[in-house]
């Protein structure tokens, strides 16, 4: 950039450019040297080598810091020449020396802090420091880029309505190609900045055409726009169909430039991998010797180890995407194998960024196929034809089009978020239900119980056999020695029986397939159903404070064959029902669980966030859309009408300005936030300088609020808010204290806050007093 062009720059934009320091002494670089303003590169250098040697220190303690007949000192030689070294380093840069001849020690300020450029604080503070001149010449570009933008819309409104009214007008009579100057500038400017795109990708060995696509688009609508006007004008006699021509084309490249974008995009997700799968399949590829075997002690590298064309060469068949880090459930590995490639390729912000640029590609097509075409062929039988029908039939695929982008925003609104708190819900209801169950059937304890069931079944048999067998031995001896047994009564049994409890028969019995059954019917029921099962034998279930041992009082209850009872409490009673809360999983959340809920709640609510944003976004560009193509429909409606029933004495109609109205109004908003934002910027930046003031954290001269308000926010930095976990079952009964249980008193926990930040220090006695 030119001296000359930095300096209407500086000169349009000086409100945002440092303000000079009147108490400042900054002497010219150029008088620092010794040297003209048109001073070559080798006079600058030269003259640093003679100023060195009268301004270094060492050269004028030499002297007896004499400089110029006077004596200074040696804090005041030290920064003469450190001046004079900066004024040497600027004017030996060309571009340094450019920015200082334009904008002088200002420029200089934002070349040596280039984050200042970009800090809206320090922008802010300069434009309220500017004067009011500088601030004018802001707000006079905005009001003529506006103003510009603006005036080729407001000349064709102006033009209409002159045709349309009684009087007339100036521009009535105006051709409708010298009306549109203001556009045919504009369409060269664009195409100039379309061609100088376009260059590097036509030049050169591979000759990309697809890159000329814009501007043949831009080609084709700029002439459909001047057969318009040519048409306007009675300069051709062509119906609309040769008049649209143009505009066929112009769709033709727009559908081609988006079907090539997105078969780029779809290119480029195929050959998206991550770091890993280049390491592993790529650099460590496996080799093999001559007979097919895997050459062993093979060298791994990783990525970073490579040279600069092995780098080249990967990236030119791959697309190393860079996986953020995605929250692990407690109890799971680090890195879950069934976390495929493609799932953590999804994870990558640049698949985001391919995804969306995808869906304009799609939405691009779509949007051609459907309004597009088929409301331009409409047009044209309506003009051709000179068909009656109503200009609102005519715009209908821009209707259907505008109808069916409402709903798909309707469902990203409503729908995105509802499902990514449902998604949440699933995944937390599984990692409960697995800790659930690893809780209630481990593998060693069922193993363990079945054997001690199978021992105690054959021990049982055993016994029954041996109790059996001596009184067949007796029968046998009294019928060898001829004597008849005499007959006992059936009903009269002289031995001593002992019951046996129902557990230790359950003990003995062994286990049957009924028994599986019983456990797997009563494991596969809710909670709740559980409850009122016991409840209906008459057994409490107080005690029973997880599902685990529901479960087994349960399958305890059915192996005794116990009945229900009549219970005239109702069930309710005992345990409080609520039909809203379900109670089909009794979870205890430990701190690494609610710190992953914590984590996946915040990825799912920044999805509905930005999806609901895309929302608002989409419906506010339907309303626009709706109310302007409303208003030019109305208006073609009534102009149509009146020229029907032959009235030639002007319209009765609205203005056609109303149509601009919306983008008037728009505008009109943008320009006054401007104005209150340029000319209000002194009350803005002292509101910010207030802020830091009190981040800054002095405490002196203010006031009770300010000390409660710092109070108040060390009591929450020392107990930090957190967010609730999900809703839990109710509980029957909280699990009670050990030493209460022991007849002791509960144990209190007292918790020690931290004193606040600016709390008093403690007094210390004053080394004055001790003096």
């Amino acid at each position: 950039m030119k001296t000359y062009q930095l300096k209407f720059l500086a000169w349009v934009f000086s409100a945002f450019l440092p303000p000079d320091d009147p108490d400042a002494e900054r002497d010219d670089y150029y008088e620092l040297l010794g040297v003209a303003p048109n001073a070559n590169a080798d006079d600058i250098k030269k003259a640093y080598r003679k100023r060195s040697l009268q301004l270094h220190p060492d050269k004028l303690r030499q002297r007896g810091m004499r400089y110029n007949g006077e004596v200074i000192t040696e804090d005041e030689a030290r920064s003469r020449f450190q001046h004079m070294k900066a004024a040497y380093d600027t004017l030996s840069d060309p571009k340094k020396r450019q920015v200082y001849d334009a904008l002088g020690h200002r420029g200089m300020d934002v070349v040596n802090n280039p984050s200042h450029a970009y800090d809206p604080h320090v922008l802010i503070s300069n434009l309220a420091k500017s004067s009011v001149f500088d601030r004018a010449k802001l707000m006079a570009l905005v009001v003529v880029f506006f103003g510009l933008v603006l005036l080729q819309p407001i000349l064709i409104c102006a033009k209409i309505d002159q045709m349309l009214a009684k009087d007339g007008g100036a521009l009535e009579d105006a051709s409708w190609v010298a009306l549109l100057v203001p556009f045919w500038i504009f369409a060269v400017c664009y195409g100039a900045l379309l061609v100088i795109g376009a260059l590097p990708r036509l030049r050169g060995g591979s000759v990309d055409y697809t890159a000329a696509l814009p501007l043949l688009s831009w080609i084709s609508f700029v002439l459909g726009v001047l057969f318009l006007t040519l048409k306007f004008d009675n300069a051709v006699s062509w119906t609309y169909a040769g008049v649209f021509i143009p505009f066929y084309f112009w769709m033709f490249f727009r559908l081609v430039e988006a079907w090539k974008d997105r078969r780029d995009v779809t290119e480029s997700i195929e050959k998206m991998v991550t770091i890993e799968y280049i390491e592993k399949y790529v650099i460590n590829e496996t080799k093999q010797d001559e007979g097919g075997n895997d050459i062993e002690d093979q060298l791994h590298r990783h990525y970073n180890d490579l040279n600069e064309e092995e780098r080249d060469k990967i990236n030119e068949d791959h697309i190393i995407v860079h996986v953020p880090p995605k929250p692990q459930a407690p109890g799971t590995d680090e890195v879950d194998e069934e976390d495929e490639e493609l799932e953590r390729i999804e994870r990558s912000p640049e698949y985001q960024e391919a995804k969306a640029r995808h869906e304009i590609a799609n939405k691009s097509i779509w949007r051609i196929i459907l309004p597009e075409i088929p409301l331009i062929v409409l047009v044209i039988v309506h003009l051709d034809q000179n068909k009656d029908w109503n200009w609102g039939v005519t715009f209908l695929p821009l209707w259907l089009a505008m109808f069916f982008e409402c709903c798909g925003g309707c469902y990203h609104f409503f729908c995105t978020s509802a499902l990514a708190r449902i998604e949440l819900q699933e995944q937390m209801q599984d990692h409960f239900a697995k800790e659930q169950g690893d809780k209630t059937t481990p593998d060693g304890d069922e193993e363990t119980g079945e054997a001690e069931k199978e021992e105690n079944g054959e021990e049982a048999k055993s016994e029954d056999a041996a109790g059996e067998k001596p009184n067949t031995d007796e029968a046998d001896e009294a019928g060898k020695d001829g004597k008849s047994t005499p007959d006992k009564p059936a009903e009269i049994d002289t031995a001593v029986t002992v019951e046996t409890p129902a557990k230790e028969m359950d003990a003995t019995k062994p286990a049957s397939k009924t028994d599986d059954a019983i456990e797997k019917e009563v494991s596969a029921m809710k909670a709740k159903e559980i409850r009122d099962e016991l409840q209906s034998y008459g057994i409490s279930t107080v005690a029973f404070l997880e599902k685990s041992e529901l479960v087994d009082a349960l399958v305890e209850a059915r192996k005794e064959g116990k009945s229900p009872v009549a219970n005239d409490k109702p069930a309710s009673a005992e345990v409080p029902d609520d039909d809203d809360e379900d109670d089909g999983f009794i979870f205890e959340m430990d701190e690494d669980t609610f710190h992953f809920y914590q984590q996946a709640e915040q990825e799912a609510e920044t999805k509905a966030t930005e999806a609901q944003s895309k929302a608002i976004g989409s419906f506010c560009n339907i309303i626009f859309q709706t109310l302007i193509a409303a208003l030019f429909v109305a208006k073609l409606n009534q102009v149509y009408e009146e020229e029907e029933q032959g009235i030639t004495d002007g319209t009765s109609s609205y203005s056609t300005f109303w149509i601009l109205f919306p983008f008037l109004l728009i505008a009109g908003c943008i320009v006054s936030c401007f104005a209150c934002a340029i000319f209000g910027a002194s009350g803005i930046d002292n509101v910010l300088a207030t802020e830091d003031g009190d981040e800054s954290g002095d405490g002196e001269g203010e006031g009770e609020t300010a000390a409660a308000a710092a109070a108040a926010a060390d009591t929450n930095a020392a107990s930090p808010v957190v967010m609730p976990p999900p809703p839990l079952p109710v509980f029957e009964k909280p699990p009670e204290d050990t030493n209460a249980s022991n007849g002791q008193a509960p144990a209190v926990v007292e918790e020690t806050a931290d004193p606040p930040a600016d709390a008093p220090p403690a007094e210390e006695e004053d080394i004055d007093d001790l003096d």
